[in-house]
């Protein structure tokens, strides 16, 4: 920004800098003194951002950072919401996590979803390599459609990009911590130029320090989707919003029931770090607000059977069934649905996207639900930024692809709206295992075991 030195790009960027995390409303007074801009000056601007939809007007005389700044950041800009000091009322608590939390995952998560990492570059010019390279991929599994969707946005940028590329080799780990640190090390020998690696747990201890190892003796390392708990073996991360993905789809629930009821929380593999972010931001919002219990938390390896199985077994305990059933993900709320179905009495509410299915049987049942679409399009990113470290250039450290918020129409609530209607994002036409996160070109591509020169 030093190009503009005084000019109103500047102005304005101070302007918008000058908001805390939790995007608390400040007093036009004090706006314009944290800017350090005169009266005339702000006012002026001030005038201008708001009617562009850059500030908004919270009361009179108060502003915060309005929906054009939330549409920049792709991330909901309203206020923190509120977090209560006590332990979430758990009467089944979740079962304990083993091994160390990652450094980004702390006990009280913050509101927002602003990360320092999503500004921080990392210079690559130490792993230039003449090309065409070969690059390793390291996936924790192809246990569910969404990381088959994962894959195919791999092989979708593997052909874009195939006059850089002499080889992608892929491993699938089947969810085994020690199955994919025996696939690394065959990567490794193989000769790689680079690792992608999604990680079947993130805390495991050998998996962490063989990364380590390989990053200390030069190897670069880019984690999608599942990242190691220890983020400094790593160039960089290319994922999407765990933390606004447990939190968005909480808070429409806490919302939708009018702040009282009961909530059974289905999460995916425990372990996986995208669960844990999802599932600790879920409880501190369900935490802040004393209506709200949540009953249990089970998990479900992120699939239909496992969701099937976990309700099917708390309704054959004698539970009633909740108000709501929140999943950080559709893979596993299909099953739960599916099994309320096959009760005959009413539907709680439910969250979870990704697969088509889900969208086809929430709008069939006409079901309240909301889901953030978790984006296999960041394998085909983690291809691109792998790339651009080996030509030495330039990389953020951390990797945000958009996930849009997603509700049938009349289902918004106050703090939570539509990207896309539900109506319009379902694939009626489409098979059920479809990932509507996907572009037709991704979506139709066919892929084998060993297509395009690589072993899974």
């Amino acid at each position: 920004m030093s190009g503009h030195k005084g000019s109103n790009i500047t102005r304005i960027a101070t302007l918008l800098e000058a908001f805390d995390g939790a995007n608390t409303p400040l007093p036009t007074g004090v706006l314009l003194s944290r800017a350090g801009l005169t009266r005339a000056t702000g006012f002026a601007l001030i005038r201008a951002l708001v009617a562009k939809g850059w500030l908004l007007r919270a009361d009179h005389g108060l502003l915060q950072l309005g929906p054009a700044t939330a549409r920049l950041m792709y991330s909901p800009l309203e206020p923190a919401l509120a977090h209560g000091t006590a332990a979430p009322r758990l009467m089944a608590q979740p079962q304990a996590q083993t091994g160390p939390v990652p450094e980004d995952m702390p006990g009280e998560m913050p509101g927002d979803d602003w990360q320092s990492a999503l500004t921080e570059t990392v210079d690559t010019s130490g792993f230039m390599r003449p090309g065409p390279v070969r690059i390793g991929f390291s996936n924790a599994s192809l246990s569910n459609p969404w990381r088959a969707a994962l894959l195919a946005s791999m092989r979708y940028s593997q052909r874009l990009y195939a006059d850089r590329l002499e080889e992608v080799l892929m491993r699938s780990a089947d969810d085994d911590p020690a199955l994919q640190l025996q696939q690394i090390d065959e990567l490794v020998s193989a000769g790689i130029d680079l690792l992608i690696i999604s990680c079947t747990h993130s805390a495991a201890p050998a998996i962490n320090a063989r990364l380590r190892a390989l990053a200390e003796a030069g190897l670069p390392i880019v984690a999608v989707d599942r990242r190691p708990s220890d983020a400094a073996c790593l160039v960089s991360f290319a994922t999407a919003s765990d933390r606004r993905i447990g939190r968005i789809c909480a808070q429409w629930m806490i919302e939708r029931l009018g702040f009282s009821g009961r909530i059974w929380m289905l999460s995916g593999v425990e372990g996986a770090s995208p669960a844990i972010r999802r599932q600790a931001a879920a409880l501190a919002s369900f935490a802040a607000h004393p209506g709200i219990t949540v009953e249990t938390v089970s998990y479900t390896g992120w699939t239909d059977a496992g969701g099937y199985r976990a309700v099917d077994r708390l309704l054959a305990q004698g539970s009633p069934p909740p108000d709501g059933v929140w999943c950080d993900s559709g893979l596993q709320g299909v099953g739960s649905l599916q099994r309320f179905v096959e009760t005959g009495g009413p539907l709680p509410i439910h969250t979870g996207g990704d697969l088509n299915r889900m969208y086809k049987l929430a709008l069939h049942h006409k079901l309240p639900f909301v889901a953030v679409d978790y984006p296999a399009a960041m394998g085909g990113r983690a291809i691109e930024v792998a790339l651009d470290i080996l030509a030495g250039r330039p990389v953020q450290r951390r990797i945000e692809v958009p996930a849009p918020v997603v509700l049938p129409r009349g289902q918004e609530t106050r703090n939570i709206r539509a990207d896309i209607w539900a109506e319009t994002h379902v694939g009626w036409g489409l098979p059920d295992d479809a990932i509507l996160s996907q572009g037709p070109s991704v979506r139709d591509l066919a892929f084998t075991a060993d297509g395009g020169g690589s072993g899974d």
